[in-house]
């Protein structure tokens, strides 16, 4: 529960960022440089929906067979998203390769 509220308060503050655009790229770019360094490659497109609207979706994926695809109404929030699930997932799966170690 409290990594939930974490992670909630943590997206909350990405977009108060989003509302100026230099900081936009900016936050965008070091989470696509931070995933990349950790192994993942990525990629990301703009679409437009049934209902006129743009969407952004964005792909990482490693060549462990790992892959994550998220898709919003914002780029900054696809790349926040992205970013808390690949280190939520891959915290699970260290924290149960460790516990399994243990036995």
């Amino acid at each position: 529960m409290a990594l939930a509220k974490q992670s909630l308060a943590h997206i909350a503050e990405w977009k108060r960022l989003c509302s100026n655009p230099a900081l936009t790229v900016k936050y965008w770019e070091i989470i696509a440089d931070n995933l990349h360094d950790a192994g993942w490659s990525l990629g990301w497109i703009s679409a437009i929906d049934r209902e006129g609207r743009t969407i952004w979706i964005v792909d990482a994926h490693r060549d462990d067979g790992k892959r994550f695809i998220v898709h919003t109404d914002e780029k900054l929030s696809a790349f926040v998203e992205l970013e808390r699930e690949v280190l939520t997932v891959t915290f699970y799966l260290e924290f149960i390769h460790a516990d399994s170690c243990l036995d």
